[in-house]
């Protein structure tokens, strides 16, 4: 094993509380309350665990970036309720709007990495198994859309080595792999507790050495909680309810001695409530993938992916007025969308080549200015857009001590078929009718890492990297409305992101049971996309671009600002004092600010939106499986902005969570979490205008697990 094998490996001992917790988030006792307990002091070595988010199976122990890794036997342990709750709790990782996801509305969820965020749509690549998470049209993420007891692991990769995913993974990526069944055999699990919350999962597995599977399930529903923060709430103001099922199958087929046959499906329906009676959205999505990988040597493969995406988003919105005592609707918006993907890569020792394509359409019916009692105007947006690329990634022992990766990859995209029309609803007359002129490009993105045992103790880590992001076709072309009377106008003219980064990290082993890893970086984003505010409204009236803006809101576009930059510091530090008790702690040190702004000098220093320059975690545990195991977790998030100018911040928070488990019998386990024990009020959004929204009071979950067979 190589020596920096031997240090990941031990920073998988310890975070087996640490970031075993990370994905146990998916819900408090879901996809691992089922297993038989893993002994505490049971490892496998990191040199031996192939992670796949660079595109082919690799091991961690060569990988020149900060590769962070859940597996199933780490997510036991968290008190999270939700995928995105987990994802929180790793080292430079961040959301634009830290909710719940089963209140969250849809445009909140958005992840990002090292602080590259700050709109709805994300700047990290999200998969589940290859396959696009990312909303085809707008970029957002549903989190709750994958069956938690599938997840077999979670990876992300942090900026540098993703020069084979392209144009949707500037910021990085996270891979989410589901099981692949076989052996037979039956989990499930109910659950419930405060809010009126309930959950409950079952899955069935199947197989034989020639052929498995899984059938698996998930539903969820919760009257949720008040997201007005206390001082604000008026009559208007009511829990943010949701519930969604869904269900999703998958099955491989050795169809010879070189060649396996892969198919699955996934079906998700959400409905949410949006904190006032006449805010609320519904979600229908669906997936199908089919593939193949055939073995053409000892060390080498093909492997070839399609699938499709359909979904269907409809969401209704409304004007709340000063005191919060009445409303009225304001927008009601139908937004189908699909996309059509495939991949072919072949991968052999000395590396990977392949070649990509993802084509996404999507339309926008949006009904607006409510007047009498109805809808005066009727919007019709939408377009099209193809991304297409070829990669490669190859890597290269240089003696005993050092490996080199090195990665290239040809980026083509086009945005084409944009359109605008607005018509009066009373007469269905034309008052805008625009098609947009079609757009394309190329661009040229490559990675560079290397790897040096230093000693055994000191293993040293370096890449340079620089890639993309196109913008989305929301960003292009759909206008929206938001809370506080904010009105943000598309620009259909955006040209692509583009990033150039490097980190340099050390892992310090100076005794098995300690690991410290120090990880420092720099990005910087040209053409950063960004809602810029154009001007805030003392009195009712017109605001170009924006149009009509009440009183108190804020007209904003989107708009290529200039230039963001992201600096800084993951520090790592995993104790191991004994079998049953494990100690984690991180912090990101990251202040992301604006460098350049063309035309905006006023936006030149100010902090990206939603990114904090501190956040830290703290966990202590007992992981004894044949006691009560006994988890807490504290996090700390720092202050943050919620707009470009600033003038949002939204508050730090100190939050605590508590975790309990304990088997049973062989087969049965039960459970319980505590969230946010202290019943901290914490800050999500804070807009420019005052109001600010909150997250969860003090959470009990409770539930139990049974398992039967493998």
């Amino acid at each position: 094993m190589t020596l920096r094998e031997a240090v990941l490996r031990s920073r998988r001992y310890a975070r087996g509380g640490f970031l075993v917790l990370a994905l146990g988030g998916l819900t408090p006792a879901t996809a691992l309350e089922a297993q038989d307990p893993v002994p505490a002091d049971s490892v496998i070595s990191l040199g031996e665990l192939i992670v796949s988010a660079l595109r082919a199976p690799t091991s961690v122990g060569e990988v020149p970036v900060n590769v962070t890794t859940v597996t199933r036997e780490e997510l036991r342990l968290s008190a999270a309720q939700t995928l995105q709750d987990v994802l929180q709790e790793v080292p430079g990782l961040n959301f634009r709007f830290p909710f719940q996801a089963g209140v969250a509305h849809p445009s909140w969820q958005a992840v990002t990495l090292r602080g590259l965020g700050g709109t709805a749509a994300s700047r990290t690549l999200v998969l589940v198994d290859g396959v696009p998470l990312n909303d085809p049209y707008f970029g957002w993420v549903r989190w709750s859309q994958v069956p938690v007891e599938v997840i077999e692991r979670i990876e992300i990769v942090r900026g540098g080595a993703t020069v084979s995913w392209g144009s949707q993974s500037l910021a990085g990526v996270v891979h989410v792999i589901t099981r692949s069944g076989g052996g037979g055999g039956f989990s499930a699990s109910a659950q419930g507790g405060s809010q009126s919350t309930f959950r409950g999962d079952a899955m069935a597995s199947f197989g034989d050495d020639r052929a498995g599977g899984y059938v698996a399930g998930e539903l969820f529903n919760s009257d949720g909680y008040i997201l007005t923060e206390p001082s604000l709430r008026g009559a208007v103001d009511i829990p943010s309810a949701s519930s969604h099922g869904a269900l999703r199958a998958k099955v491989e087929f050795q169809a010879g001695d070189r060649l396996r046959i892969h198919a699955q499906g996934n079906y998700f329906d959400q409905d949410k409530d949006n904190a006032t009676p006449l805010r609320n959205n519904t979600t229908e999505a669906g997936f199908g993938q089919v593939g193949a990988t055939l073995t053409t040597g000892e060390t080498s493969s093909l492997a070839f992916n399609a699938y499709m995406q359909s979904q269907s988003y409809v969401n209704s919105f409304s004007g709340v007025e000063a005191g919060r005592n009445s409303e009225e609707p304001s927008i009601s918006q139908d937004v189908p969308s699909s996309g059509v993907g495939a991949n072919l890569v072949w991968s052999g020792e000395a590396g990977t080549i392949g070649v990509d394509f993802l084509r996404a359409t999507g339309s926008a019916t949006e009904r607006y200015l409510y007047r009498d009692g109805a809808f005066a105007r009727q919007r019709e947006t939408g377009g099209d857009q193809t991304l297409f690329g070829l990669f490669s990634q190859l890597q290269t022992d240089l003696g005993d001590r050092w490996r080199l990766w090195s990665g290239g990859r040809l980026d083509v995209w086009r945005n084409s078929s944009g359109s605008r029309h607005i018509l009066n609803t009373a007469d269905r007359s034309v008052l805008t009718d625009d098609a947009f002129e079609d757009r394309s490009g190329t661009q040229f993105s490559l990675n560079t890492g290397i790897l040096y045992d230093a000693s055994e103790q000191v293993a040293l880590r370096a890449s340079v990297y620089t890639g993309l992001r196109v913008p989305t076709l929301n960003e292009l072309y759909k206008p929206f409305r938001a809370a506080g009377n904010v009105v943000n106008e598309s620009n259909e003219a955006l040209n692509p992101e583009k990033v150039t980064g490097l980190e340099i990290g050390v892992d310090f082993q100076p005794d098995p049971a300690v690991l410290v890893r120090l990880t420092g970086f720099h990005s910087s984003v040209r053409n950063a996309i960004t809602d810029v505010t154009i001007q805030e409204a003392e009195t009712s009236g017109v605001i170009q671009p924006c149009g009509f803006v009440a009183a108190g809101g804020v007209c904003r576009r989107r708009d290529n600002v200039g230039t963001l930059r992201s600096v800084g510091l993951e520090t790592e530090i995993e104790l191991r004092p004994s079998a049953v008790w494990l100690l984690a702690v991180n912090h990101q040190y990251n202040p992301t600010e604006v460098t350049d702004a063309p035309g905006r000098p006023d936006l030149i220093g100010n902090e990206v939106q939603g990114s904090p320059t501190h956040r830290a975690m703290l966990r202590v545990g007992h992981i004894d499986p044949s006691t009560l195991e006994v988890v807490a977790t504290a996090r700390y998030l720092g202050a943050r902005f919620d707009n470009d100018l600033n003038t949002g911040e939204i508050a730090g928070s100190f939050l605590l969570d508590v975790r309990f488990r304990r088997q049973l019998t062989s087969r049965l386990s039960a459970f319980a979490s505590v969230q946010n024990l202290f019943d901290a009020i914490a800050e999500m959004s804070h807009d420019a205008n005052g109001f600010i929204r909150v997250g969860a009071p003090r959470t009990l979950i409770g539930g139990l697990r049974v398992r039967f067979g493998g």
